[in-house]
């Protein structure tokens, strides 16, 4: 991936990314947002709001949000302040990706996981309730979070060892799954391949 779009409910603040190769993939991510959001909470997305870029503006994308009664606000030019929420946002991302990777000297093509864990954990964690909490309306579960690029141990199934192999290879941690409860993403340090 070479970008990332983030979505966020202007009302809990719960952020979604997504990981993309091209630009011009963002209308199909908020398709595949919408048909997520509305599903799990019954409700429509009424609103729009975005910068200028180009990515927002092509023909499918604004015949899109007309057929589905989606409003459209975007800011102007050169006024950042105007999308505020989404700038202060997005600077935090791109700071604590930049943190987690330094912090445990890791290249920079960790980046997308870096920036994955940096929404999991801000959605659950607030000053007083988390993002997660106002839009589930539950307690996110926090026991299972552990440090970015900390080491690890996969257990590896019976079927893969032999008598005196180990039991476990030892990985880097590298993100969470928000599909698999309790899953986390690691890597193997012997082979550097993503699990």
């Amino acid at each position: 991936s070479r970008y990332f779009v983030s979505f966020i409910d202007d009302s809990t603040r719960h952020t979604w990314i997504y990981l993309i190769e091209k630009k011009s993939e963002v209308f199909d991510c908020f398709r595949d947002l919408k048909g997520f959001v509305e599903t799990e909470t019954g409700r429509k997305i009424k609103y729009l709001r975005s910068d200028g870029g180009k990515e927002y503006f092509s023909g499918q994308f604004n015949g899109y949000l007309q057929q589905m009664g989606i409003l459209r606000e975007f800011s102007c030019r050169y006024t950042q302040e105007q999308n505020g929420m989404v700038e202060r946002k997005y600077y935090s991302i791109v700071e604590a990706t930049r943190a987690m990777l330094e912090e445990k000297r890791l290249p920079k093509f960790y980046w997308a996981e870096a920036v994955r864990t940096a929404i999991y954990i801000q959605n659950r964690i607030g000053d007083k309730v988390s993002a997660h909490e106002l839009y589930f309306g539950t307690k996110p579960n926090l026991g299972h979070l552990r440090v970015f690029g900390s080491i690890a141990y996969m257990h590896l199934p019976k079927e893969k060892w032999r008598k005196l192999d180990a039991k476990a290879e030892k990985c880097i941690l590298v993100g969470y799954s928000d599909e698999k409860k309790g899953t986390i993403s690691v890597i193997t340090l012997r082979t550097n391949k993503r699990m």
